[in-house]
């Protein structure tokens, strides 16, 4: 099985500034819809460009079908990713609900939109932000295919504590790249996209020569030493990606 080492995987790290400076500034005028589109273009290219680095940084790409990593990842992240277009409108209800609400927007993000948001480094929840993540995330379906914006997502979104990609966080706790994964350790990477793993864990597990993955439980009996409250809640949520995984299957 193929490896890569971390300067290889150094050429797909994410932007540290803001992406309108990169590019020359946002139109001063919201009617500069000439403006605008330059703009968005001009984003749409870093983003195909980040895609492009991030080809063959992970062992995903050696595959020609989805891993049972990266159907764990749709299955809890985006069930319905490859029936949009980068912005799934089945979300449109609770939307409007945490407007109305006034609650901060999450939790309704298509694969495409995690991506760009990944390469683009902007966090903020606002209703600007996500709109200009939505309209990106649509351009991009247009220049990338389904797969490529799903790899290149998942070989450069964040796992942990200076774990920059699936193969980065499953090398350290499985001791195998993602594309060697069952279904109950492909549930539990696939949760680390909500749930990091922490600082403490990770230098732990670097330091420990005791550890030893065989099961799940030994991963978490040996994070609830260090981090309890995030072990219960990276359980859930594992345990439910596997519930539905198997709510599929019949």
């Amino acid at each position: 099985m193929a490896t890569w080492n971390s300067q290889e995987r150094a050429k797909h790290r994410i932007m540290n500034k803001d992406i309108s400076e990169t590019i020359g500034g946002k139109p001063k005028l919201l009617i500069d819809i000439k403006g605008w589109l330059i703009y968005f273009n001009l984003i749409v290219d870093i983003i195909i460009s980040h895609s492009r680095k991030t080809q063959n940084t992970t062992s995903l790409w050696i595959e020609n079908d989805l891993t049972k990593f990266e159907k764990a990842v749709l299955t809890i992240e985006d069930k319905r990713y490859f029936k949009h277009a980068g912005i799934d409108f089945y979300c449109a209800p609770r939307i409007l609900k945490q407007l109305i609400m006034k609650k901060r927007l999450g939790g309704i993000s298509t694969i495409e939109q995690q991506y760009v948001r990944t390469v683009i480094n902007k966090k903020e929840r606002t209703i600007k932000r996500k709109s200009h993540e939505m309209i990106l995330s649509w351009l991009i379906t247009k220049r990338l295919t389904k797969k490529a914006v799903l790899r290149s997502y998942l070989s450069s979104a964040y796992f942990g504590y200076k774990l920059n990609s699936c193969d980065d966080a499953s090398l350290l706790i499985f001791r195998r790249s993602a594309v060697e994964l069952d279904q109950e350790q492909s549930a539990i990477l696939a949760s680390l996209l909500v749930y990091p793993l922490p600082k403490q864990i990770v230098n732990t597990i670097k330091n420990e020569e005791a550890y030893k993955y065989k099961y799940a439980d030994d991963f978490f009996n040996f994070t609830a030493q260090e981090a309890p409250n995030w072990t219960k809640k990276i359980r859930v949520r594992k345990e439910y990606t596997q519930r539905l995984i198997q709510a599929k299957k019949t």
